[in-house]
């Protein structure tokens, strides 16, 4: 990067579109002055260069030669028959064109959204131009400064509110009533002046947002190509000056780069491993014998005392009670994950588990990256919404808070695959924290318009790896090329100093142009991600027809795996890639809906006439995104008690009674005493933990909360639930990597269903039942004793626990509360139950669908004797970096939180040094 940007700075190398800057400029629906402006800017190289990018980024990537309809469903039409087709429609699927489906009429919407889209970003960019001192091109910033409290950047903040209310108010004159009308009518109400001091001013906090996102994106466009171009800069001048001084290393460099190995890193929301392994299973699978099982006794799951209420939509199971009896043995449905498990079974892990919560902003970054939460090197991001109490903020991320995860993950020192592989050629493909990939497609943009686009994003992904696919042939060959060019002019004498010294020029020449290309082939790592079986799960239910049918988002997914894998084998270089792909977690059905503040804080009020001041962070899952200002949110200060829920299966409790003052965690101790704010000095406390589980009785699973202070280092928690009728209380105490597991006044322990057999897998052999046994007496006998050693690790309480309905239940609820922020009580509901949400598929909560994520890998670096029983689905990163750069991972260093898991998936005459580069 210390390349000078100078030599990029001729705007008329510039094209976008097809057209130059300024024709593009001109065709697009942008107010008069505005454009006059513009154009009149362009002759200007670092106002026309960074805009060229700004545009090339959201631009050429997302339009130019790709049709935007559904290409999965023409697939479909070419492999299945009608009268098939028929049988699997469901509510995103039909045979009949029409908005909404994907279709061509729905694509040409979304080309005239873009090009107001494009036009609102050029006149955003305009607006900040002159004015903002990170948009003159001659300094670019390590990372990317976000908007601050600070005169100027108010200044900055007034100038573009005028301009987007003015285009909001046109946009809206052009919508007919409903929900999208009168939220942006809010927003333009809250433009005018006598609302400016209002708090949380919305129209203030998305003008932030808008700033932050376009001035963020034309950084990283603008730094993305410098990027490149110093790459290739710094490819020409190792090359040549090696070719004088040791013309056999460049040789062996050449071959290497045609042997290097590459790594794809897929990561899927949703994905869970025993679902896949039944849908492609030619038995019936256990598995889903017993969700069928559960669903067609969904009654079973309704809790007694509690006032419950049901879903929106109730899911279409049929293909689910189909195939659960007879298996759907048809190579056209899964074929990726039918060879998958047939070929390279060894390489999925038998039991991947996400942390908990399971929740997506937790887990994301955890597959992604590999950082743990809490820690040096964490992400910092402990849930879906958490309160910051020396920050006094609180944050949720559904809405404009998801632009603070970066600064946040930045800002406690986690690092990205992306950042770890900066001398590698990189490529991501609609996945967050991407600010030092190489090239990279906008998450938020392919979730925006993925929705209504199907295929929107995982087609522009593949199109760039297919043109990269063929630039990587004709570099190969190149390479090839140059070798024996190389050895030719190794073989004329030195006595024959012109004609060496001729040949060596040519040899210059030829290095100059293969480094120009360089950059342009397959990336040494690419890391792709994909939402949608998780995003449309939670509006249809996780084993509707929208997800499992083969018109559904798996075999959607199966499809554009088996693309990205064909651009690979097509390249020649299949075999030098090891693939991994990991789930941030599964999902389960919701049958009946309980409100947690009703059911507690109503009942509280009701019997003893106290009146908590609630305040909810957070949405209903179903409902919409909430906006936060970036410079006056809300204080936390005067509130009793803060909830929020997320995904229907963690609701959280932060309150603020401790003894030690506002800003620690109370301890359950404290907690038996709670007030209110407003309560007497004299009045007694209630115990708000044996109201919660009072009142929500058989709802609740079990809820977790601080027994004492907790750090990476040590940490005891209380579990507190209802069994029969009866409270249970039970501990897990952690002190480095032990921990033991233990009931109150001795009893053995139920809220884990450590003795228990998972029902969704199949029944145990003779020998787990003998292991599981043996590890119960090893893990259980002891825990009496108060010496840590003689307890049992996380390696052997992940074995123990795979072995029931609760994978690796015991380490990561010892390691729930690392993270300070990490909420006060959390409460996990009960199997079939949703807190606080609208829909029938949920997460985040600690039943097996939803600890179950897949974690898999596959290639011909996979030779593996046996499949991995357990791991974490942090493993997904170290692993592939390992095989990358052959570089050792150890947890707790340099940011890693989990281990790589390549020496189990190799023999050890299959080593990643076999290829590592010279």
């Amino acid at each position: 990067m210390e390349f000078s940007a100078a030599t990029t700075r001729d705007a008329t190398l510039f094209t976008v579109g097809g057209v130059t800057l300024d024709a593009l400029v001109l065709t697009l629906p942008l107010d008069v002055d505005v454009k006059a402006r513009v154009i009149a800017q362009l002759s200007n190289p670092v106002y026309a260069i960074q805009l060229g990018h700004l545009l090339y980024s959201f631009y050429d990537k997302y339009t130019g030669e790709i049709v935007n309809e559904d290409i999965f469903k023409g697939y479909l039409l070419d492999t299945f028959s009608e009268p098939e087709l028929k049988n699997w429609q469901h509510t995103l699927f039909t045979l009949e064109q029409g908005e909404g489906d994907g279709s061509k009429e729905t694509a040409t919407q979304a080309d005239i959204i873009n090009r107001q889209f494009i036009a609102m970003l050029v006149t955003l960019y305009d607006a900040l131009f002159g004015k903002d001192k990170l948009l003159y091109g001659s300094d670019l910033p390590e990372q990317y400064r976000y908007l601050t409290d600070s005169p100027s950047d108010r200044e900055t903040v007034s100038t573009v509110q005028h301009i987007l209310i003015e285009m909001l108010t046109q946009y809206s004159a052009s919508l007919e009533g409903g929900d999208i009308k009168s939220a942006i009518l809010r927003v333009i109400e809250d433009g005018k002046p006598e609302h400016l001091e209002k708090e949380n001013n919305q129209a203030q906090a998305i003008t932030i947002s808008l700033i932050d996102f376009v001035r963020l994106n034309v950084l990283k466009g603008y730094r993305q190509f410098l990027l490149e171009k110093a790459k290739s800069k710094a490819v020409d001048d190792w090359m040549i000056r090696t070719l004088k001084n040791n013309p056999n290393a460049l040789i062996e460099y050449l071959d290497h780069q045609n042997q290097r190995p590459m790594a794809v890193q897929v990561v899927v929301d949703g994905l869970q491993q025993a679902l896949m392994q039944g849908l492609v299973s030619k038995t019936p699978s256990p598995f889903l014998q017993q969700v069928k099982i559960d669903e067609l006794n969904a009654t079973n799951f309704a809790p007694q005392h509690v006032e419950i209420t049901t879903p929106n939509v109730v899911p279409d199971n049929r293909f689910l009670y189909q195939i659960a009896e007879t298996p759907f043995d048809d190579t056209r449905y899964l074929p990726f994950f039918r060879q998958l498990y047939q070929h390279d079974r060894n390489g999925v892990v038998e039991y991947g588990v996400s942390t908990t919560p399971t929740i997506s902003v937790r887990n994301l970054p955890i597959v992604k990256t590999g950082a743990n939460v809490a820690g040096e090197g964490g992400t910092g991001i402990p849930n879906f919404h958490f309160v910051d109490r020396k920050q006094d903020r609180a944050y949720y991320f559904f809405g404009n808070d998801a632009l603070q995860l970066d600064p946040l993950f930045d800002g406690n020192g986690a690092k990205t695959q992306f950042e770890r592989l900066v001398p590698m050629v990189t490529l991501n493909c609609n996945a967050q924290y991407d600010w030092y990939a190489q090239s990279s497609y906008d998450p938020l943009l392919n979730l925006g318009l993925g929705e209504a686009i199907r295929d929107f994003g995982e087609q522009r992904c593949l199109n760039d790896l297919e043109r990269r696919g063929h630039e990587e042939i004709s570099l190969r060959k190149e390479r090839k090329k140059l070798v024996d060019d190389i050895k030719r002019y190794q073989s004329i004498s030195i006595w024959s100093p012109l004609t060496r010294y001729t040949k060596r020029l040519a040899v210059e020449d030829h290095i100059q142009l293969y480094a120009e290309k360089s950059q342009k082939g397959l990336p040494d790592f690419v890391l792709a991600y994909n939402p949608w079986a998780d995003h449309f799960a939670h509006f249809t239910g996780p084993f509707a027809d929208e997800i499992l049918a083969p018109t559904g988002e798996l075999n959607r997914l199966d499809y554009w795996l088996g693309r990205m894998e064909n651009v690979y084998r097509e390249a020649g270089v299949y075999d030098q890639v090891l693939w991994g792909m990991a789930g941030d977690h599964g999902l389960t059905p919701i049958h009946y809906i309980v409100s947690p503040e009703r059911e507690i804080f109503d009942g509280i009020d009701a019997d003893y006439g106290i009146s908590p001041i609630i305040r909810k962070i957070s949405s209903d899952e179903g409902e919409g995104p909430k906006i936060t200002h970036a410079f006056r949110y809300p204080s936390n200060r005067g509130v009793d008690i803060i909830v929020a829920s997320t995904a229907g299966g963690n609701y959280m409790m932060d309150l603020f009674n401790s003894s030690r003052g506002w800003a620690t965690q109370p301890l359950f101790h404290e907690l038996t005493y709670w007030k209110s704010l407003s309560s007497a000095t004299d009045e007694p406390g209630i115990d708000i933990v044996h109201e919660t589980v009072k009142r929500l009785g058989e709802s609740l699973d079990y809820l977790v909360v601080r027994e004492t202070d907790c750090n990476t280092e040590k940490c005891i928690v209380r579990l507190v639930g209802e069994r029969d009728g009866k409270r249970v209380d039970e501990f897990i105490e952690r002190k480095g990597s032990y921990s033991r597991y233990y009931a109150k006044d001795g009893k053995q322990p139920v809220l884990l269903d450590l003795y228990a057999q998972n029902p969704y897998a199949s029944q145990q052999s003779d020998a787990q039942k003998m292991q599981k046994a043996a590890l119960i007496n090893q893990c259980m006998v002891p825990a009496s004793n108060s010496l840590p050693e003689t307890w049992c690790n996380e390696d052997t309480w992940r074995q123990l626990t795979r072995l029931t309905p609760r994978p690796d239940s015991i380490n990561q609820l010892a390691h729930l509360y690392d993270e300070d922020r990490a909420g006060t009580i959390n409460l996990f509901p009960a199997q079939g139950i949703g807190y606080n949400t609208k829909v029938p598929g949920r997460h985040a909560g600690e039943h097996f669908h939803e600890k179950d994520a897949f974690i898999g890998f596959w290639g011909t670096a996979v030779n593996a004797d046996s499949r991995i029983g357990s791991a974490v689905n942090g493993s997904l990163s170290p692993t592939l970096y390992e095989y990358l750069t052959n570089k050792p991972v150890v947890v707790g260093q340099d940011g890693w939180g989990f281990p790589s898991l390549l020496n189990q998936l190799q023999t050890s005459d299959n080593h990643p040094s076999d290829n590592q580069s010279p």
